[in-house]
């Protein structure tokens, strides 16, 4: 993790030749190829904060809600939701419902 988000390194966002399994969608394709051939084998995808602002992320999140796959989705949240943009002073701070809905969960009794 040293060299996320440097010159030909680590990007930081779901890059495909970094990793063909480094999108949330692949994962639902895994799922949905498992449902097909029948198998019950387990699905599990690992998402940041960070990236449930993309669109590829809400699409994935409502078709696997349409599909009505079981798919293991765990969500590493490390407060990072915020626009995708960044100023000579860095990143801004988190914002928006779903920051603030992560945050409900995060403060929720165990």
């Amino acid at each position: 993790m040293r060299t996320i988000r440097q010159t030909n390194r680590l990007s930081g966002f779901p890059k495909w030749d970094e990793s063909v399994h480094d999108a949330f969608g692949a994962g639902l394709g895994m799922a949905a190829g498992r449902d097909l051939l029948g198998k019950n084998n387990h699905v599990i995808v690992v998402i940041c904060d960070g990236a449930m602002t993309t669109g590829q992320a809400y699409e994935a999140l409502n078709n696997v809600n349409f599909l009505d796959s079981n798919l293991i989705t765990i969500l590493n949240d490390n407060n990072q939701v915020s626009l995708p943009i960044a100023t000579a002073d860095g990143s801004p701070p988190p914002v928006g419902a779903l920051r603030k809905a992560l945050k409900r969960l995060r403060q929720a009794p165990k």
